[in-house]
């Protein structure tokens, strides 16, 4: 494996997640790198650092509200509640957490008039004995939070945590949350059927062919073409990038946090000073309350630097309190929006065919 990053590594990655692989004259001229050294370090981090490009679907405007589930499985009955999870089809990100008994959360998105059945069928798996419990939790979109070169040292050719610098920093960034982190208040379908394949291809890779789209659905290039850019970009159906590497050179976890606050100022401040961090991947708003989820990538021994200076932020009442959960990288699951369960211009939503599923894992237990 070659030297893990360099700084001229780090541009063009934060470029990528401003303007996409689609636009790599507009990436190389803006960070003053010529195209073939560009598109030469790319394919770089690709082959050797497992460079992942996705787009993040703003999914407020294909009618989906996000959704984060936790459950604590019955001991014994592990793998019956991970497949109850997964009836249902609104299911984006599965992974188990490390604890005991096993565990795990997912995120989904429920179309936006099902979301009291979802509310249902999160009760009946509670009424099964697959799960010592279970709880859901409404959220905004997903900020993505993609890599920069800040607390990156050239001389070092590494990280450097500022922790004292950060949380001095937190209370000067401001109150103003990107749209992501809003809570919407209506969910329009702004989508049809081929703007819905068009973003479930580039949720595989974000460089996806159009023609490879057009010969997927067996029309024109031309008609693809003239949805994405007149649907899917000028419509807002794309939040961003998301532009995925194991950054860190050390052992390192992902964890899922909870932060609570006590009130939506300091929610801002601390969230917005999350948007440049190299040990932030997402974050999103629970909705109706002053709390975020975010998922913190760190190196271990970086971890207790970052629980102290959470300690910190609580004895400045910045922060309330906080909680958090680590993922098992070997049990992961994701998958792109369900396009299949968008029919005639609407979602699908099978309440009673997931309430049988549900019993039919049950029936098997008690069996």
């Amino acid at each position: 494996m070659r030297k893990l990053l360099d700084t001229l590594d780090l541009k063009i990655l934060e470029a990528l997640g401003i303007y996409g692989p689609r636009n790599i004259l507009t990436l190389a001229k803006t960070i003053q790198v010529p195209v073939t050294t560009v598109r030469d370090r790319i394919r770089s981090l690709r082959s050797h650092l497992s460079l992942y490009l996705r787009v993040s679907i703003y999914h407020t405007f294909i009618g989906l509200k996000k959704v984060f589930v936790f459950a604590k499985a019955t001991p014994g009955h592990e793998r019956s509640l991970w497949k109850a999870l997964k009836t249902n089809g609104y299911w984006l990100y599965l992974t188990a957490i490390y604890g005991k008994p096993e565990s795990f959360y997912g995120i989904y998105g429920i179309p936006i008039e099902k979301t009291e059945q979802f509310h249902l069928f999160i009760d009946e798996i509670k009424k099964s004995k697959l799960a010592q419990s279970i709880s859901l939790h409404w959220s905004t979109c997903i900020q993505t939070i993609n890599l920069s070169n800040h607390w990156y040292d050239n001389k070092m050719s590494g990280w450097v945590f500022k922790w004292d610098k950060w949380i001095n920093d937190i209370g000067n960034r401001g109150t103003n949350l990107p749209p992501t982190l809003s809570e919407s208040v209506s969910y329009p379908q702004k989508a049809d059927r081929i703007d819905i394949i068009i973003l479930k291809e580039l949720q595989k890779t974000a460089d996806c062919k159009l023609s490879s789209i057009a010969k997927l659905l067996g029309i024109s290039p031309q008609v693809v073409q003239y949805h994405f850019r007149n649907h899917v970009i000028a419509k807002g159906l794309i939040e961003g990038y998301e532009v995925s590497i194991p950054h860190f050179e050390v052992s390192s976890d992902v964890h899922c946090f909870r932060f609570n606050f006590d009130d939506e100022k300091k929610l801002a401040g601390f969230a917005l000073s999350l948007l440049n961090k190299p040990f932030a991947r997402s974050v999103t708003k629970i909705y109706g309350e002053d709390g975020l989820f975010s998922r913190i990538y760190l190196p271990r021994k970086q971890f207790r630097g970052f629980t102290d200076s959470l300690g910190e932020l609580i004895r400045y009442g910045m922060l309330r309190n906080y909680d958090y959960v680590i993922e098992d990288p070997s049990r992961s699951e994701a998958q792109t929006i369900p396009y299949e369960l968008f029919q005639n211009n609407s979602w699908v939503y099978d309440h009673s065919g997931y309430l049988r599923k549900i019993h039919g894992l049950d029936a098997s237990i008690g069996a």
